[in-house]
Parts: structure tokens; sequence; C-alpha cells
């Protein structure tokens, strides 16, 4: 019930306010063609009537006077409504008397013109203009509005006559056809908001005849808007509305026609019925999977109880932290996440002291040994000073003997930094040029890889190699990884160290032809005591790594060309103290 009722009430808000929305995009729309053809009718009549105003003051129309005997006039209202094409049904000017004295039809003239029925006096800026009732015409039978425009006489002003033009009324339907169609339809009201005109669905019922419902009074004080009324259009029930009165166009102040459009409710709302039916299947798929989730959640109401004494077991007989379980929700769900926390504490804890129980191990061997080992380097410094002053001594044997006491000297150093302090003593850092460190390092090692069949290849160097380091501990990591890499290649191996700039910083890598570390093990190297060569002490990578991480660098393991390891470092080019 906690999942099915929220799905209820946010399903019907979520229709509410989709119907609702639907409703007013309906309503926008019929208001906005109410108010396109409202425009379209102000802008056709506007045109009509300045028509009339215009060419009532033409030089032309002062031909009544003279019954128009040269058939100017006559020739020119011709001309006009051909130039005008469907848009006047007839276009003639009669005298005082009534007589028809020019028409573009030659029928009408010397026939009296069709008595005037006034309907509305339009005030024009250049003047006056009168509407008569539209009317079928008598020729044709086509509905057509008379547009009276009075003629005056241009030297002292008296009346000669009028100019008439029958304007199709039919163009006023089309435009209102033009806004209808399918369910649609259009109608337009006068001032008195009777029906004048309607669009042809409309038309074929008798609408506008007699009048419009009393239904379609529409709200006062409000130029356009939309409404839904009962029993609008015959037959159709409720019906939705759009309507626009008449606003005039530039300084043609309007008729104060207003029209509307029509829509039955039940088409125009279907979208909402359907919508009705989709989101009452979207409530029972809701329904369905709420009701599947209740299920699955009652079936794993204990999963993560039983998730957490799983992992307590295994850490428990693996020694070694397992993939801690999902943290879930509620307080099982903070009860996991504070035992967790517990056991990785007591992890790291129990790795803490484990790798100070090496390191303090590490601590009395390198004391031990280097007790013992200072009277063997003190030996070895000595015999090699003496080899020195050997006048026979050859050029490769004095490079040999140096190699010697520079190498019993940096030995002395180290023990007595293992004897002077517990922790590795902080790297003296000047500007080195780590070519020269590598080949260096190849050198002292060459005799060594000769006598055991092994081929050490140094890359060529390009560019700026000078970094900040100390020269001594960055000696000793080449040292270390070109003998490691050596103690596990049989005769015949490879091992190459290459150097290179690396944007801010250089790369030194040293990769072999042996059997590779495997990825899951790769993490594990660096750590005191952990070796793959028998009789290794573990202690040459942790050491690298340690000088690596003190010169701000870093160190990674990867596979070489040969399909050996690769063991690769990234040193900072300057170091800011």
């Amino acid at each position: 019930m906690v999942g099915l009722t929220p799905s209820i009430i946010l399903t019907y808000l979520a229709f509410v306010q989709t119907r609702d929305a639907l409703r007013r995009e309906i309503e926008t729309s019929l208001e906005a063609q109410a108010t396109r053809a409202s425009i379209d009718v102000d802008h056709l009549l506007f045109e009509r009537l300045q028509n009339g105003l215009g060419w009532s003051r033409l030089e032309v129309m002062q031909d009544i006077r003279v019954g128009d005997v040269d058939k100017r006039l006559s020739q020119f209202l011709a001309e006009v409504k051909t130039s005008y094409g469907s848009i006047y049904d007839d276009v003639y000017c009669s005298d005082a008397a009534g007589r028809i004295v020019a028409s573009s039809n030659p029928r009408l003239i010397g026939k009296s013109s069709p008595p005037a029925r006034p309907w509305l006096n339009v005030t024009m800026p250049n003047g006056t203009v009168t509407l008569d009732a539209p009317r079928a015409d008598p020729a044709d039978g086509q509905r057509v509005l008379p547009i009276r425009a009075a003629i005056t006489s241009a030297a002292d002003g008296s009346p000669l006559g009028e100019l008439v033009l029958l304007f199709d009324w039919g163009q006023i339907d089309r435009i209102l056809d033009g806004i209808s169609g399918g369910d649609r339809a259009a109608v337009l009201l006068d001032d008195r908001e009777r029906g004048i005109a309607a669009s042809s669905g409309l038309r074929s019922r008798g609408i506008p005849g007699a009048g419009p419902p009393a239904d379609w009074q529409l709200p006062t004080g409000q130029a356009s808007g939309a409404a839904e009324r009962a029993a609008e259009l015959p037959g159709a029930g409720d019906t939705m509305i759009g309507f626009n009165r008449s606003r005039g166009f530039e300084h043609f102040p309007g008729l104060g026609w207003t029209t509307l459009v029509l829509q039955p409710s039940a088409s125009a709302l279907v979208i909402v019925q359907r919508m009705r039916w989709i989101f009452i299947g979207l409530l029972l798929v809701t329904l369905l999977l709420t009701a599947g989730f209740a299920v699955l959640v009652a079936a794993r109401i204990a999963q993560p109880i039983a998730l957490l004494t799983t992992f307590t077991r295994r850490f428990a007989s693996d020694h070694a932290l397992p993939p801690a379980p999902p943290i879930m929700r509620g307080e099982v769900g903070e009860l996991t996440s504070a035992f967790i926390r517990t056991v990785q504490d007591l992890d790291r804890s129990r790795q803490d002291f484990f790798r100070a129980s090496k390191l303090a191990v590490a601590g009395e061997i390198a004391a031990t040994m280097a007790h013992e080992i200072r009277t063997p380097l003190g030996i070895l410094r000595s015999s090699a000073q003496v080899l020195r002053q050997e006048p026979e001594l050859s050029s490769e044997g004095r490079e040999l003997v140096g190699y010697i006491e520079s190498e019993t000297e940096r030995i002395n150093r180290l023990v007595a930094g293992v004897l002077d302090s517990a922790r590795p003593h902080p790297p003296v850092f000047a500007r080195r040029d780590l070519r020269g460190i590598v080949h260096h390092c190849v050198a002292m090692l060459a005799p060594q890889a000769t006598r055991k069949g092994v081929t050490i290849a140094e890359g060529e160097a390009h560019g700026d190699l000078a970094i900040d380091c100390d020269e001594e501990q960055l000696t000793q990591v080449v040292l270390n990884l070109l003998l490691n890499a050596m103690q596990l290649l049989p005769a015949g191996g490879r091992v190459g160290v290459e150097c290179r700039g690396d944007g801010d910083a250089v790369r030194l890598e040293v990769g072999d032809s042996g059997p590779g570390i495997p990825e899951q093990e790769r993490f594990q190297v660096f750590e005191p005591f952990v070796s793959k060569r028998p009789g290794g002490l573990g202690l040459g990578l942790s050491v690298v790594k340690q000088i690596v991480l003190a010169h701000h660098g870093d160190i990674s393991i990867g596979e070489s060309r040969w399909g050996g390891a690769l063991f690769s470092i990234l040193l900072p080019r300057s170091i800011t103290p």
C-alpha cells in the first residue's frame, strides 16, 4: 500500500495536468484561428472601403454630369472590375435621380439603381462609406455586399450621385472555409452578435439564417478568448469556441464584427480520452511493478545480514579483506557500513603491523650486516688504493679500480646511513644528467653481464634529460632494476634500458626478456621480503619504490617488447623546494 497509494495519486495528478494542458492548447488553437480570420476579414473590407472612397474622387467620376456620353467612365469601371477579378460582382455609378449612367455591365446602363438599404455607416479618415445589408444579386443570385460612396461636384461640392461596388460576399465565406474543415466550423457575427456568414458546413444547415442560438452570447469586455458551451452546434452536444472581436486595420476602426471557430468537445478532446486509457494502462503497469517489487523486498529482507555474515566468515578464514557487500538503506545498512569500516581498519592495522615487523627484521639484518661488511669494505678500498699505485696497471684496470673505490665508498655511506638512522635519509637534490647515470650503471654491470651471457642494450637517448635528483640514490635504483633483471635471465637473455623526455618529466624504462610478472602479482613486488627469485631477500624493489617516491616520481610495471617485465619510472625534471 505504501507503493500503490503514491502511484495512484501521482498518476491521477499527471493525467489532470496533461488533460488541462491539452485543453488549453486546443482553446489556444481555436482562438488563434478566429484571430487570423478576423484580421483577414478586416484587411479585405479595409481595402474595399478604400477602393470606394478613392475611386469616387477621381476626375473621371465627373462624367456623371454629362451622362457619360463618351463612355469613358463605363470603360474605367469595366477595367476596374476586370483587374480585381472576382472581388467585385459589378461596379456602377448612378446619378442623383438614381439612374445608372455608367457600369462595368453595359446591360445595367439606363436602369434604376436598386433602392438603398443602409446597414452600416463607416467613417474612414478620408470620408464616409455606407454598407447595405448583404443581398442576392438579381442577375446571378450571388450574395453581394453593396458599398456606396458619394460622388460630389469638383466645382461646387454638390452631390452628383454615388459609386456602388457590389462586393462578392463569397470572399468572406471563403475566409471562413479556410479556417474550418473536419469537425471545425466558423461563424461571423455582426456588431449585434447576429450571424451574417458561416463556413460551408454550417451554410448547408441554414446557419446563419434567422440568427444564431442565444447561447452564442459571448463575454463582454473580452477581445478574444475561448470557452465551452452546451449545444452550440446542432446535434453536436457541447462545443468549444474560440472567438475574436474585430480590432480594425491601420486607420480602419473595424465594423465590430466577431469571428467564431467552433468544434464539438467530443472530437476536440478525443486525444484526452485516448490519454485517459494510456494513463490507466500505465497505472496498471505501475501496480504490477509495485506488487512485484514488494514481493522482491519481502524475499530479500534478510539479504544484507546474510551478505554481512558471509563477508565476516571469509575475512576470518582467508585472513584477507574480501570485497565489501553492497550497503543498503536503513538500520541494517548503517550496521553493515559501520562493521565493514571496523573490519577494514582492523585489516589495515594488521597489514601495518606486518609491514612494521618486516621492516624491524630488515633493520636488525641491516645492522648486523653493516657491522660485518665494514671490515671487508675497508680491506677492498685499501687494496684498490694499493693497486692504483702499480705502475704497470693498464688503463682498463685503472678504470675498474676506480669503480671498486667509488662503489665501496657508496656502500660504506649506505651502511653508515643504516647505522645512523632507522629511517632512510632524504635525497640531496642536484641537477644531473639521467643519461650519464644510466650509462655509468650499464658500464659497471657490463663485465658481470658478459660473464653470464646476458646482453644489456642501452637505448639511444635524445634531447635534454637533466633532472633534479640525488645521483647516488638514482644510481642505486638503476642498478637494482638491472641486477634484478640479470639475475632472473638465463644465458642469451636481453635487458634493455631507455630514457627519454616526457613533457615536464623524463621516463626511465628497464625491460627484459624474462618470464615477466603476472598482473595479479604486480602490486606485491614492491612489498618488503617479497621475492620470486630463489635466495632473494625481496628488499631491492622496496628500496627502489621508496627512492622513486622520495623523488616525487611514480613507478609502474608492464610488459616489455620481448614479453618479459617492464619497469617504467616517471620523474619530474624539476623539484620545487
